[in-house]
């Protein structure tokens, strides 16, 4: 390979910003929140909240923002705060996967799946392009860095009279998960076919960070009209299984891996998943359970939490959820007691101020556990990140329904 076989970056990457950051105290919880950007009319937002963002032995968070006229990755020294332009590069896609143990991040860029070194800011290989005729999908690198899972959907054409979700799950697009070699055109390996359907089966694909060979998707669409939402897939014999089944009338979703790759957090609710109807008894839950379908921690979710949100947690001991735009104005803690078998909380823990027209919070953990990065545009109309440092539990207001 030469750096011609690459793609060049532009002449905006590596170009510096100096600390934007602010603290201040939850003016309802107390818990100490720092604002980490504020570029004046740029949307600013942490990577997707199944992906651990920080890097560099923690030092440094990558973020995604427009403040540059397009899309691109920047990073913040979470030490100093200054931010630094990690991408300019046409036909950048967004999606970003990093390897925790080098300093490689993938991701698409113009139908093409690179390999990108965080260090020295540059696109080191092409490691697969998707096929004329198909879009892409989600991706994410496994746990010892040699392949990354990658999906493609046919493209389809839709007729444009209903939901968009609704018509392409309607549509059953022809999808592929591969498993390409990180190797690239440094190798001789090929991409290897791990599973395919005609069902629109593509996103959230994630790997866990502790095993290879295993790795998670879902069947997208409405939660209660899919067949089903949370699939696991064994990457050397291609089985694919199941993870919490409900009832017809319900659904589960947002699924991530927790730290020790054998867990997978999600939420849910057993009737009207996605608020659509609007029911009076959802019966809202947040939980995880371990890839084998077995030992499920749960509890109930606020009735008015069931809709669009979003939970995450390093362990099953703490969750957090984003709350909801329509009525939670904070993320919510979650602390399992071993002596009851069961949650404690919610606990409200930092003010988002979740609006219709707002970003999603995508709350998440830091590896350490330490803060809850977010999304929220409370500050001046756009999106930015924040970090909040999570307190001693018994410190944080009980959360009260309106």
């Amino acid at each position: 390979m030469t750096d011609m076989d690459t793609i060049p970056q532009g002449p905006k990457a590596g170009r510096n910003w100096p600390a934007e950051w602010a603290e201040y105290d939850d003016p309802n919880t107390g818990a100490r929140v720092t604002r980490l950007t504020s570029y004046p009319g740029a949307d600013d937002y942490h990577l997707y909240f199944t992906e651990d963002g920080w890097y560099d032995d923690g030092r440094r968070l990558l973020f995604r923002s427009d403040r540059s006229d397009s899309r691109q990755l920047y990073s913040i020294d979470l030490e100093s705060g200054l931010i630094t332009q990690v991408t300019d590069l046409e036909g950048f896609e967004g999606g970003t996967s990093i390897h925790h143990e080098t300093s490689d991040a993938y991701f698409w860029v113009d139908g093409r799946l690179v390999r990108f070194d965080l260090d020295r800011l540059r696109v080191t290989d092409v490691i697969y392009e998707a096929p004329e005729g198909y879009n892409r999908g989600s991706m994410d690198v496994n746990a010892d860095g040699s392949v990354v899972y990658a999906a493609i959907t046919e493209d389809v054409d839709l007729p444009g009279e209903e939901q968009w979700m609704d018509e392409m799950m309607a549509a059953e697009p022809h999808i592929q998960i591969f498993a390409i070699p990180t190797d690239g055109s440094d190798g001789d390996r090929e991409p290897e076919l791990i599973h395919e359907e005609e069902r629109w089966a593509s996103s959230h694909v994630n790997a866990s960070p502790t095993d290879p060979g295993i790795f998670i998707f879902c069947q997208e669409g409405p939660w209660d009209g899919v067949d089903h939402r949370i699939w696991v897939a064994d990457a050397e014999t291609g089985e694919t299984w199941k993870i919490r089944e409900v009832p017809e009338e319900g659904g589960v979703g947002h699924e991530y891996w927790m730290a020790d790759g054998e867990r997978i957090g999600y939420h849910g609710s057993l009737r009207d998943p996605q608020g659509r109807d609007r029911v009076d008894d959802p019966e809202p839950f947040i939980g995880s359970a371990r890839y084998d379908d077995t030992d499920h921690r749960e509890t109930d979710l606020p009735d008015e939490v069931y809709a669009l949100t979003h939970t995450h947690a390093n362990s099953p001991e703490l969750l957090v959820c984003d709350g909801s735009f329509t009525g939670v104005a904070h993320n919510l803690l979650y602390r399992w007691d071993e002596e009851s078998e069961s949650y404690e909380g919610p606990r409200s823990l930092a003010t988002v101020d979740w609006r219709p027209e707002s970003p999603h919070p995508h709350s998440r953990f830091s590896p350490d556990g330490s803060q809850v990065l977010f999304d929220s545009n409370r500050y001046d109309g756009s999106s930015n990140l924040y970090l909040v440092d999570v307190p001693p539990f018994e410190d944080l207001p009980e959360y009260e329904t309106d």
